[in-house]
């Protein structure tokens, strides 16, 4: 699992490189006195790392995606409470000629699975209802209960596990996607701390105004300032963790 290495937003990275490169263009002349490792060639690379930051799937579009399963579940789980009332009305009609307790055939378990958000409960103990409903289907018939109303809690049981299996899938994309991700921009942020550290050594002492355009805390305000979140994300040991 690759490690961020700096304490803001992910998406504050690349906006943050174009107003270091924007500085790094305007003083290029200095930096290239300072030290060999300012080339085009450089400026060419961290450019890039920019561009492919912009690039990137973002892990918040699977997330989106992974919500829409999510409340899907959530809905079909509704529709199962409602059958589940249904069985159960059968049930007590038909409690003396049961092979069991009504009691026993797990309906609050299921509820309580349902009320929890517990899709993998949800599924093991209706699995396990269904079973038993049918082991006892012909008393539940006698009663009134029609066999589709087993079937239609049998296909709504299926779907909830297929869904639940895509909602797993999603899981591991976002969690690869933003793990890759986070390598590219670490890589740029790491590109950014080269210049940024430059320029601090160039301008302290020498042009105050030069020196906070390669202040982080300020540049990062900058960022906040223009994607209209004023400062709220700002951690004040980001500055500690630059190069």
């Amino acid at each position: 699992m690759e490690e961020k290495k700096f304490n803001c937003k992910a998406e504050d990275v690349p906006v943050l490189a174009g107003f270091v490169l924007k500085s790094l263009e305007i003083d290029w002349d200095k930096f290239v006195a300072y030290s060999p490792v300012f080339t085009s060639q450089f400026v060419a690379g961290v450019t890039a790392q920019q561009t492919d930051c912009y690039a990137l799937t973002k892990s918040t579009e699977v997330l989106k995606q992974q919500k829409v399963v999510t409340l899907k579940i959530a809905d079909n789980s509704n529709e199962l409470r409602l059958s589940l009332n249904l069985i159960e009305g059968y049930l007590k009609l038909a409690a003396k000629d049961l092979d069991i307790p009504v009691g026993d055939f797990g309906l609050v378990r299921i509820r309580t699975a349902i009320s929890k958000g517990n899709v993998e409960g949800i599924i093991s103990d209706t699995r396990s209802f269904i079973a038993v409903v049918k082991r006892n289907e012909a008393a539940l018939v006698a009663k009134g209960m029609k066999p589709e109303l087993i079937a239609s809690l049998t296909s709504d049981i299926q779907e909830i596990g297929e869904l639940n299996t895509h909602q797993n899938v999603k899981k591991n994309e976002r969690s690869r996607v933003a793990d890759d991700n986070m390598k590219v921009f670490n890589e740029l942020w790491d590109s950014l701390g080269i210049i940024l550290s430059a320029g601090r050594a160039i301008f302290r002492g020498v042009d105050d105004v030069k020196l906070r355009e390669y202040t982080l805390a300020n540049l990062l305000k900058r960022v906040h300032s223009e994607n209209g979140s004023s400062n709220k994300t700002i951690d004040n040991t980001t500055e500690a963790k630059s190069a």
